[in-house]
């Protein structure tokens, strides 16, 4: 509790607020374009961003979006290091959340832009 009120009205509280808020949203895209595990989606998520947006975890998100029913276990697969990977792809109902995610996300982004230009 203490480190929510230290980050609360800091560009770095922002920063956390925005990554959660979008969070559920990128995963869906990139596990639209194939099944993935998750510690390859954190790197996906620096790789493609640059650096620029990086997650800790992204476990309680899988977890709400497989409880909702919009991904699923897709397979496991033991790596060369010995570790059980399970990989997550996409349901029809995920592709429809993250069609609405998508078209929310570009007008609350088209609104936000219009109010910092005026």
């Amino acid at each position: 509790m203490q480190e929510n009120l230290i980050r609360s009205g800091t560009p770095e509280g922002m920063r956390e607020n925005y990554k959660k808020a979008t969070v559920e949203m990128l995963i869906l895209h990139l596990l639209s374009e194939s099944p993935m595990y998750v510690y390859q989606l954190i790197q996906t998520f620096e790789a493609r961003s640059k650096g620029l947006y990086k997650v800790a975890t992204l476990y309680p998100a899988i977890y709400r979006l497989m409880k909702f029913g919009y991904i699923d276990e897709f397979e496991k697969k033991i790596s060369e290091d010995n570790r059980l990977r399970r990989y997550y792809s996409v349901t029809d109902a995920g592709k429809d959340y993250l069609v609405s995610l998508k078209d929310d996300f570009v007008e609350l982004n088209k609104g936000i832009q219009f109010i910092l230009k005026s």
